[in-house]
């Protein structure tokens, strides 16, 4: 069995987790099965042999899309992409797509969304499963795309919306269908306890910045002029409060510039440079505060319930924050810096009922992604 996990990445530790979240239950479900990986961004060589992976070929390019010819070479021509460590699309038995928040017109293109429900029809023309993990979804605004979404989507083996509003994007050009559920994130359900990384010595706020708050693609332009302000009062207030202040390259190069101007401002700040996704997941859970724009990174403080200040630039974060029934915990660009302080203060300090229901909550979805898991397996085993 070959299962190619479609939109890994190493980019971002986001799409790290979602990769090794993975990983590691597909060597419980399918100890057997073999990994495929299309080669995109840092999905490197070197990233593909320490997963005992195959690079996944793909023949497409814009809107030319040839994977689904595949199948006519000959076996012999196939066997040798075998042997350099490469497959086909035909010879893959199942995908599952991480691809994260990929499908959407907010990235201005629909060849992402075309490929995948072009492909989902020939998984499932040829009894294969395709199965999209819990991701963002949406808005699709282009009547193009929506005609493919309505004709082909349903024909996968799962689409799991990860939030209610990916859900009605989805639904609303479907109507609901059987495949059709949702479910929150799925990397809560990474384990880290063995993870061996330098904490500071000290008490610390991780502070986990995001460039796209101060992109075109932000949905409040607002915090074009307010975030920089925001992420200034939250360094500047963690020393009142004797905290250290860690500062975390969690989503790429795109964020090293914004940190660097923050360690230019504020030069005693740490900022640690994390070998892994399970490193970083490691550093937020041992702090006592974070501060994050970062999707996963919100996960990873409130999966385990660390208290994180958030800020939003898609809706995939308001619903993340309701789920966590921490909605006052996601900041507005509104917010004056007296309010920001106040939240950190009794963050801190008293409040110790929002800490209470932070693990209850976290512990509900932690129950949830097993359910999941165990949908999944149900699937690959039909």
């Amino acid at each position: 069995m070959i299962i190619e996990i479609k939109g890994a990445g190493f980019d971002n530790y986001g799409a790290w987790l979602m990769l090794t979240s993975v990983t590691q239950r597909l060597g419980v479900l399918a100890p057997d099965a073999t990994i495929a990986l299309s080669s995109r961004g840092a999905v490197t060589a070197s990233r593909r042999r320490e997963l005992g992976a195959l690079r996944k070929i793909d023949l497409r390019v814009r809107w030319l899309d040839l994977n689904g010819f595949t199948s006519l070479l000959p076996k012999v021509i196939r066997r040798i992409f075998r042997e350099w460590g490469c497959v086909l699309e035909c010879d893959v038995t199942a995908i599952i797509d991480i691809a994260g928040f990929g499908y959407s017109d907010q990235w201005g293109s629909d060849y992402a969304i075309r490929h995948a429900v072009a492909e989902v029809s020939r998984f499932a023309g040829s009894g294969r499963k395709y199965l999209f993990m819990p991701q963002a979804f949406g808005p699709f605004e282009s009547r193009n795309t929506r005609k493919l979404i309505r004709a082909h989507l349903p024909k996968a083996s799962l689409v799991a919306a990860r939030d209610p509003i990916s859900y009605h994007y989805v639904s609303e050009i479907t109507d609901d269908f059987d495949a059709l559920k949702q479910y929150g994130d799925f990397t809560n359900g990474v384990d880290c306890s063995e993870v061996k990384v330098g904490r500071p010595g000290a008490p610390y706020m991780v502070v986990v910045p995001n460039a796209n708050m101060l992109s075109s693609y932000t949905t409040n332009q607002a915090w074009l002029t307010g975030y920089r302000g925001m992420l200034e009062t939250c360094i500047s207030y963690a020393r009142v409060l004797d905290l250290d202040v860690v500062l975390m390259q969690f989503g790429g190069d795109m964020d090293k510039r914004l940190i660097e101007n923050l360690i230019d401002e504020f030069p005693d700040v740490v900022s640690l440079d994390m070998g892994s996704d399970l490193e970083a997941k490691a550093v937020i859970e041992g702090a006592s505060l974070v501060v994050s724009s970062r999707y996963h990174a919100c996960v990873c403080a409130l999966s385990a319930g660390i208290p994180c200040l958030g800020t939003s630039w898609s809706h995939k974060y308001e619903t993340l924050y309701d789920e966590y029934e921490v909605s006052e915990l996601l900041m507005r660009p509104e917010t004056s810096a007296a309010d920001v302080q106040q939240i950190m203060h009794s963050l801190t300090t008293t409040d110790l009922d929002l800490r209470h229901r932070l693990m209850e909550r976290a512990s509900m979805r932690k129950a949830e992604t097993e359910e999941l898991w165990g949908l999944v397996e149900q699937i690959m085993a039909s």
